[in-house]
C-alpha cells in the first residue's frame, strides 16, 4: 500500500465527533478565557501616523526629502579643521597603528626606554 492509497482511504473515513461534554468544556473554557483577556490598544498617535504613512504615499516621500535635507545639511556644514583635531587626537605627523592596550603599555616603555639617557656603570673606587 503506497501513500496516495492509505491518504484516500483516510480520506473516505468519517471524521469522528467529539463527546458533547468535552465540546463544552472546551467552549467553556475558551469563553472564560476570552472575557477574562482585555484588549490593549495601542498608542493612538502611533496608530494613526502609521496608518498615514502607509496609506499616504505623499506623507511617505516627503519624509523622505526630509531625510535626504537633514543629510545634505550635515554633510555640506562646515567644521573647523582645530576641533575635528582636537576631537579626534589626530596627529598627521604619526602613522595610526590598531594595537592592543597591553602592546601600547610595551611600545611606551620602550620609547621611554630609548629617550632615557644610557646609565654608565659606577666607576669602582679604590
Amino acid at each position: 500500500m503506497n501513500d496516495e492509497t492509505l491518504e484516500q482511504k483516510l480520506r473516505e473515513l468519517p471524521t469522528p465527533e467529539l463527546p458533547g461534554k468535552w465540546r463544552a468544556e472546551i467552549l467553556a473554557e475558551a469563553r472564560r478565557e476570552a472575557r477574562s483577556q482585555k484588549r490593549e490598544v495601542g498608542p493612538t498617535v502611533l496608530v494613526y501616523l502609521r496608518s498615514l504613512w502607509v496609506r499616504n504615499p505623499v506623507t511617505v516621500s516627503a519624509m523622505a526629502a526630509l531625510w535626504m535635507l537633514i543629510f545634505v545639511f550635515k554633510a555640506n556644514t562646515p567644521v573647523d579643521p582645530e576641533e575635528k583635531m582636537l576631537l579626534a587626537h589626530y596627529d598627521p605627523s604619526r602613522p595610526v597603528y590598531l594595537v592592543s592596550i597591553s602592546d601600547e603599555i610595551h611600545l611606551a616603555r620602550l620609547l621611554r626606554e630609548l629617550d632615557e639617557p644610557p646609565q654608565e656603570p659606577l666607576e669602582q673606587r679604590p
